[in-house]
């Protein structure tokens, strides 16, 4: 688990770091035409200056560049994650207050990974995980289920209410971070 983790981090940071070169290449250029101008005996203060403004240049480049991709790509790419996991909740419960209709009890489902689909209507959206487990209420005397879903790119765990409602569970609670562990974990 650690070696994975850090395995990752790794991963991400040598793509940064590709990035990076890649948006400071033309300042990576000028400074070689700089130290290789010093080298040769080349006293140029313009050649300095050049390196400057390309540098200025670029770090405002990147500075846009990581702001549009931050506000525009990566929270509508998890907005958009989040919305395929509490489609996929709503029809949990929906299939689920359709067989305690016809049958009188809840079923189980999970932890599984979608895309799935099931003959009692459930579908899971793809990269969704679902669990659903029947659960007995003792404030009420009554059958109920508990299910959590989430996205795997997602950042939230989704949960359902007593009242057949779909409710985002606190991020930094410890169940809802033992919970998610456990949901990815299991369909590895």
């Amino acid at each position: 688990m650690m070696s994975r983790d850090i395995i990752g981090i790794l991963i991400i940071a040598l793509i940064y770091l590709c990035l990076l070169v890649v948006v400071f290449s033309p300042t990576i250029y000028a400074a070689w035409f700089y130290f290789m101008g010093r080298k040769v005996q080349i006293k140029s203060k313009s050649l300095l200056r050049i390196v400057v403004l390309t540098g200025c240049a670029n770090a405002i480049v990147a500075y846009f560049l990581m702001h549009f991709a931050f506000d525009h790509f990566l929270a509508s790419n998890v907005a958009e994650k989040e919305a395929l996991a509490v489609q996929t909740m709503n029809n949990a419960i929906v299939s689920q207050q359709r067989f305690f209709a016809t049958h009188g009890r809840y079923y189980s489902v999970g932890p599984v990974r979608g895309p799935y689909q099931n003959d009692l209507g459930l579908t899971v959206e793809k990269d969704v995980i679902l669990e659903m487990v029947p659960q007995w209420d003792k404030a009420k005397a009554q059958e109920t289920f508990q299910a959590y879903a989430l996205h795997v790119w997602g950042k939230g765990l989704l949960l359902n209410t007593t009242e057949g409602k779909v409710e985002k569970a606190p991020a930094d609670s410890e169940v809802s971070a033992m919970v998610r562990s456990k949901l990815l974990n299991s369909v590895k």
